[in-house]
């Protein structure tokens, strides 16, 4: 006798593994997201919700086809955007538009920008870019300086000398008004006194110094000071700004494992310095020299360090009092962790390691987190491999992002590399586009106007290994809501906008698909409208199959709320 039963497993995220018949669950473009009550109070406790759509609102330079290398929102509400070699403060004008201006140049190379701010009653916005300089846009003043980073202080990887060459720094985090610098090419960072830069002005005090001793007055008591500019350089050829007062270079090496720092990053009120197989946390505390000054150290105890660090830098992002990083260690790497200080978590499966890994050097890997609507989602991407990772820590479920090839008509990774959240909406950065864009919840294809594909395969459905025949499935979804407007004929509607859903069935654990099935999804205003699909599912031949997997497919641009997923089977009599 034919029976209805639900779907088991397709309202969920993301699993897929080498072995297909073992997992073939994939959720593309959609996330789970469950209902927020003490108690299940319906009948759908969790669902499948797509993704928002995207739409391009500035656009930059493209002359030497380099698009977003970072994104950053200042405290005064401002962002900061380098696409190629340009970077840009955005603010809006008086009707509430965008409007970017140029405030600085770097070179013209696909890096990474990392920006970070002073604070201060002259804060400054910072950045890097693996050069050799800081920069420093000063918002109240509106002007851009630029710094010498200090020299290095030990022998680097090729084992040039001490104090020859500059630092050359990946990564720039702020807290206190001390900022803080590392070495792309060793286990050293630098950093600064409190509001050294940021300051009310660019001159500090530095004690005034004969052969390496303290000067005093006439009276034997009083120290004697210079003032000097920040940018001006000491005798030692380093800038004042990286100098205490005794003009000698602040820096912290690892003491955990000295290995090169690859990232560092600012999250409550901790620094976490990832070194490519170690991490340390440093709690920065003020103390007094002998003359009564406050400066910063910063400490950091067994319990903050890790045999886990970050492989590539570039995947380390924080988002609401969480680290997020692709881990390695001395014992394994293609990991994915995050951390709120304390104990590294995994968050990655069994499948998607084995996933990085089968995917050889994935050196390009990048990473970034955003929150939406009560979401926080941490983004891995793979462009080699042409994969986009989501995590929704929300609901620790993993899910799937991509943007359409229209050309190729192929699903390739993600475009955004960078988000920010500014203006009461979410901002994306591509390196491989020249827009700012915008993430539009009444939108539904990407910023190119491309369809974004909304995909979900099921997990392998067997009853008790018996062989059964799939005679229907049905999906409850947000019929007759869509907002596309009719198609049109020389201006006159000619139908009303009916979206459409595809079904493939596999009977082998998902490891070839039957001919696809397609349904409606409801005309607007149709709100009981069944999607149902019926019919020339496989079969296996003469014999009756013993699993299924289905893959439902839904590329029109309209939102996906999938609520159930429900199937009609009839037993077999033999098993």
């Amino acid at each position: 006798m034919p029976s209805v039963i639900s779907v088991p497993g397709f309202i969920g995220g993301s699993n897929k593994s080498d072995v297909m018949m073992d997992s073939p669950e994939e959720l593309l473009n959609m996330f789970v997201e469950k209902k927020e009550v003490a108690e299940n109070r319906g009948y759908t406790p969790k669902v499948l919700r797509s993704v928002e759509g995207e739409r391009a609102v500035l656009e930059f330079p493209w002359e030497n086809r380099i698009g977003c290398r970072g994104l950053f929102t200042a405290s005064d509400g401002s962002m900061f955007a380098v696409f190629d070699s340009s970077v840009f403060r955005i603010t809006r004008d008086d009707s509430g538009a965008l409007v970017s201006v140029k405030v600085g140049e770097l070179a013209s190379r696909p890096t990474q920008v990392v920006f970070a701010e002073t604070g201060g009653p002259r804060s400054n916005v910072v950045w890097v870019d693996g050069s050799a300089f800081l920069f420093a846009y000063c918002l109240k003043e509106e002007t851009l300086k630029q710094f010498r980073t200090p020299l290095r202080t030990y022998r680097s990887a090729d084992s040039t000398a001490i104090g020859e060459v500059y630092s050359t720094p990946t990564h720039v985090v702020c807290i206190s008004g001390v900022i803080c610098i590392n070495d792309s090419e060793n286990d050293t960072w630098y950093y600064t006194d409190p509001y050294v830069l940021g300051g009310t002005t660019d001159t500090r005090q530095v004690y005034r110094l004969t052969n390496g001793q303290v000067q005093y007055g006439p009276d034997g008591v009083t120290v004697l000071t210079d003032t000097v500019a920040i940018d001006a350089e000491a005798d030692n050829g380093v800038a004042y700004l990286w100098l205490d007062r005794y003009s000698l270079p602040k820096f912290q090496t690892a003491e955990y494992v000295a290995d090169k720092i690859t990232a560092m990053t600012f999250c409550n009120d901790r620094i976490f310095c990832f070194g490519e197989k170690s991490l340390q946390v440093y709690t920065p505390t003020m103390t007094e020299d002998a003359y009564g000054n406050s400066y910063s150290v910063f400490g950091s105890t067994g319990n903050n360090t890790r045999d886990n660090g970050a492989e590539i830098g570039a995947t380390v992002a924080t988002l609401g009092g969480k680290v997020f990083w692709l881990g390695s260690s001395t014992v394994g790497d293609h990991s994915v962790w995050v951390s709120d200080g304390g104990a590294p978590m995994r968050i990655s499966s069994n499948n998607i390691e084995r996933e990085l890994r089968g995917m050889g050097n994935i050196g390009d890997a990048y990473g970034f987190a955003y929150a939406y609507n009560g979401h926080q989602f941490y983004v891995l991407t793979v462009p080699s491999a042409d994969r986009t990772f989501c995590y929704d820590l929300t609901t620790q479920e993993w899910f799937n992002r991509s943007t359409r090839d229209p050309v190729k008509g192929t699903n390739r990774y993600w475009a955004p590399s960078f988000a920010v959240a500014a203006y009461g909406n979410i901002y994306l950065g591509c390196y491989s586009a020249q827009f700012l864009i915008q993430v539009d919840a009444d939108k539904f294809t990407d910023f190119r106007d491309n369809p974004i594909i909304k995909q979900r395969t099921s997990p392998v459905f067997v009853k008790d290994f018996s062989p059964f025949r799939l005679d229907a499935f049905w999906i409850e979804w947000n019929t007759g809501t869509t907002t596309q407007q009719n198609p049109t004929v020389n201006g006159v509607p000619v139908s009303a906008y009916n979206p459409v859903a595809m079904l493939e069935c596999s009977n082998d654990g998902g490891n070839t698909w039957g001919m696809e099935q397609w349904a409606h999804g409801g005309r607007i205003g149709q709100y009981f409208w069944r999607t149902e699909f019926r019919g020339v599912f496989p079969c296996g031949g003469y014999d009756l199959p013993r699993m299924y997997v289905l893959r439902l497919t839904i590329s029109d641009p309209v939102k996906v709320v999938i609520t159930a997923a429900k199937m009609q089977i009839t037993a077999s009599r033999s098993a």
